[in-house]
């Protein structure tokens, strides 16, 4: 097995053109450019590697340009050596070079240059390159990110979710997003708790009352427990969740008696509750 002390200076003798060092092994070109890269020195590993593949058109010489231009921010032309390699041969090693390329473009697509659907449309085909053969949470974790920045924070919040490996939680809001898409309850959520110290919790039934009094807001339902104030029924596009009553909508179906009972929290934000 050849000494590597003396390989490294073959590699630095040849590479350097030092014609007063004589080789002691045949180094490869391989060799060579796997050296230029691990120095840092790019460009001169594309000269070579070019070179090669004039005289070897193979896998191995497209997905090292690839990796060397991935390290030069050419990602659109490593992409395309990756997939130059891959017809030639479609391994897993190679596709997860591809999808590491893709992270990495599509995390500067999305900052600093803020080209959110470009950065979304690239990091779910990382996704879908390699989400079997290998561990994707990081992925997941920049798709949300993506996802959040641009107001889609039911998707958002799977990525999430599926980033941090919480699958139960990721079930039970499935289950949410299922009931409030069909259900025929009429459904309010509760805003201004953390004013009140009041920690919602499921199953718990609360009064609602009407405060026409309230200078703030003269349809303004409060949400009352144990006869404590803990909030109101949301009642601003601030606070109000799309699929709820708005205390304005629900305000004449209020009595003396009404009651909500709440049923979840959603998007860890919504007190979700329904009338009862």
């Amino acid at each position: 097995m050849p000494n590597k002390k003396y390989l490294n200076n073959d590699l630095i003798g040849e590479i350097d053109n030092d014609n007063t060092y004589q080789s002691t092994f045949d180094v490869s070109q391989n060799s060579k450019i796997e050296y230029l890269i691990n120095q840092s020195r790019f460009n001169e590993a594309l000269s070579l590697i070019n070179e090669a593949l004039k005289k070897e058109d193979n896998y191995a010489n497209w997905n090292l340009k690839a990796l060397i231009l991935d390290n030069l921010e050419k990602y659109d032309e490593s992409i395309e050596c990756y997939d130059k390699s891959l017809l030639l041969n479609p391994s897993d090693e190679i596709k997860i070079n591809k999808a590491n390329t893709i992270y990495k473009y599509a995390k500067i697509l999305f900052f600093p240059k803020s080209e959110y659907e470009q950065a979304l449309n690239l990091i779910n085909q990382a996704i879908d390159l390699i989400e079997e053969i290998d561990d994707v949470s990081e992925f997941y974790f920049l798709k949300a990110e993506i996802l959040e920045a641009t107001g889609k924070l039911v998707d958002a919040k799977k990525s999430y979710l599926i980033a941090y490996g919480e699958f139960e939680k990721l079930k039970e809001l499935e289950n949410q997003i299922e009931y409030l898409k069909n259900t025929k309850d009429i459904l309010i959520n509760i805003t201004g708790g953390y004013f009140y110290d009041f920690t919602p919790e499921e199953g718990l039934v609360v009064k609602l009352e009407c405060e026409e009094d309230n200078e703030h807001d003269s349809d303004a339902i409060c949400v009352c427990l144990d006869g404590e104030k803990i909030g109101y029924v949301a009642n601003s596009e601030y606070t109000l969740m799309k699929c709820a009553n708005s205390a304005s909508k629900i305000k004449n179906k209020i009595s003396k008696d009404s009651k909500a009972e709440i049923l979840f929290i959603y998007l860890d934000q919504y007190v979700v509750a329904k009338l009862i």
